[in-house]
């Protein structure tokens, strides 16, 4: 996690370049020895396999697993992302991501000998999740196997004894490569327990990983070199004061009245300024939380590199070149600023941003939201509190074979979905160069998430404390933090509190 591209990068250069030498002083050590044949033998010609070709990960799964035809039944939130993350389209339809996600749940029907039905007819927000979710279960309604639902909303339910507890499940090898383990253990109470499910076959969590855009043409107009902001993110030097700078290098006041506005050439363009301070937050290297030796959190809001943060982030939001919209519907009018090629960073974005900047004119690159500063050791993307989250049914009836569903799906999407949405969807058709390639790798490598961010709705907004304050335009995060903490620490004392008598 704290590990920057460029090490990465020199890394794997190193290792290239060690491979290359060690092949050479083999091949120069080897004496000429001359021989005479006394037969031909045939040779055999040398394979070459790809270390990014997944096709060939092997999961742990019995060979003999047979369900004998048994359903296996999903209740999703959100009926639009079933269609393209999870059920996949009634039949193919010719968009990649959407066919390779049909393709993998066929796949895994036939491995185990199950029917995989997705069932999303209502679409069901934060608010709404919970409440229908605890009627179900609450009522032994074995219907639904698992569920889909926002992560904002659906971690309220950890107190209530709604779900299976995933460390409990047969099949479940969580040191396989498809499952991400920091994010479960951050979203988790307890060291034993796991009730979200967070792999590969959750979609939602790549393309809600929050990322910076900016305009390449623009960029070089005033520094020269169009990836020379590539160069400062693997120096670690991609900084808040250094995009600060660049906005206010870059403002123009085309209309000439004196104040940012859209119709400015402008350095940072965004809209939904609450939930787009986040990502700014999250990237840095402060913590809110301390995990205790039994896995419980205890609070730290208080501290002085928060108090540096917001004045940093005050300094971006609302000062020359800047302009921020609270309206969270206008992201059309900022993407299109955006495309325009007049603005340099976009906002409130994440990867799967780069699907409706696909016809911009001017070449985007990919960056992570910057550093707190150059001491932090790297960069971290946190994934959006409105992605999905999987949940077993403390209700259903088929336990016995979640483990080996959830297994079987987050293998084969490991194998042959994400190669697809991020090789080939992501990497390709959106982006424009290798390099920029490499920037998705670096942002994909370092997502993040933290319990306080996650339970924020169940800790009186301790994990948003940013948004009022930005929005504000105020730096006094200590007055702040202090009026909040109190209440915070006791919704977070109660929570455990349920969460260790009901579990």
């Amino acid at each position: 996690m704290k590990q920057t591209q460029r090490k990465t990068v020199c890394g794997l250069l190193a290792l290239l370049t060690a491979a290359g030498v060690l092949a050479s002083c083999g091949d120069a050590a080897k004496p000429s020895v001359e021989t005479t044949p006394t037969s031909q033998a045939p040779v055999e010609e040398e394979t070459t396999i790809d270390p990014n070709d997944r096709s060939r990960a092997k999961d742990n799964l019995p060979a003999d697993l047979d369900f004998g035809g048994r359903t296996f039944t999903f209740f999703l939130t959100d009926p639009e992302k079933n269609a393209a993350n999870y059920g996949g389209p009634e039949e193919q339809s010719g968009e990649i991501v959407e066919d390779a996600v049909l393709a993998r749940n066929a796949s895994v029907e036939e491995r185990l000998n199950v029917d995989l039905n997705y069932f999303s007819e209502t679409y069901y927000g934060g608010n709404d999740a919970p409440g229908a979710i605890r009627t179900l279960i609450m009522a032994g309604d074995s219907t639904y196997d698992a569920f889909v639902g926002i992560q904002w909303g659906v971690t309220k339910l950890i107190t209530d004894n709604c779900f299976y507890n995933a460390n409990d499940l047969q099949y479940v090898d969580f040191s396989q490569p498809w499952w991400n383990n920091f994010y479960m253990d951050s979203v988790s109470l307890g060291k034993d327990t796991r009730f979200f499910l967070v792999g590969d076959f959750d979609l939602d969590v790549l393309e809600y990983t929050r990322a910076l855009f900016y305009n390449k043409a623009l960029y070089a107009n005033y520094y020269d070199d169009a990836n020379g902001l590539y160069t400062e993110v693997l120096d670690g030097k991609w900084t808040l004061e250094r995009m600060t700078q660049i906005v206010q290098d870059v403002f123009v006041d085309m209309n000439n009245d004196a104040k940012n506005d859209i119709d400015d050439q402008l350095g940072f363009i965004t809209y939904g300024t609450m939930s787009s301070v986040d990502a700014f937050v999250y990237a840095t290297d402060i913590s809110f939380e301390k995990r205790t030796d039994d896995g419980l959190i205890e609070l730290a809001l208080i501290n002085d590199k928060a108090v540096t943060l917001a004045e940093k982030l005050n300094a971006l939001f609302w000062g020359p070149g800047a302009y921020s919209d609270m309206n969270k519907s206008n992201s059309d009018e900022m993407n299109a600023a955006f495309t325009s090629g007049r603005v340099m960073f976009l906002g409130n974005s994440s990867l799967k941003t780069a699907k409706v900047l696909r016809d911009m004119k001017d070449d985007f690159g990919f960056l992570p939201f910057p550093k707190l500063d150059e001491a932090q050791e790297g960069y971290h993307a946190l994934v959006h509190d409105a992605v999905l989250l999987s949940s077993i049914s403390a209700a259903s009836n088929n336990i016995d074979m979640a483990g080996a569903v959830y297994e079987a799906l987050n293998a084969e999407t490991y194998r042959s979905v994400v190669p697809v949405w991020y090789a080939t969807a992501l990497k390709v058709k959106y982006s424009r160069d290798d390099i920029s390639s490499q920037m998705i790798d670096l942002i994909h490598d370092s997502t993040t998430t933290s319990f306080v961010f996650a339970y924020n709705y169940a800790l009186n907004d301790a994990g948003l404390l940013f948004r009022n304050l930005i929005t504000g335009k105020s730096n006094d995060y200590i007055s702040r933090a202090t009026k909040v903490e109190k209440a915070a620490q006791k919704s977070l004392d109660k929570l455990i509190s349920a969460f260790m008598e009901n579990n």
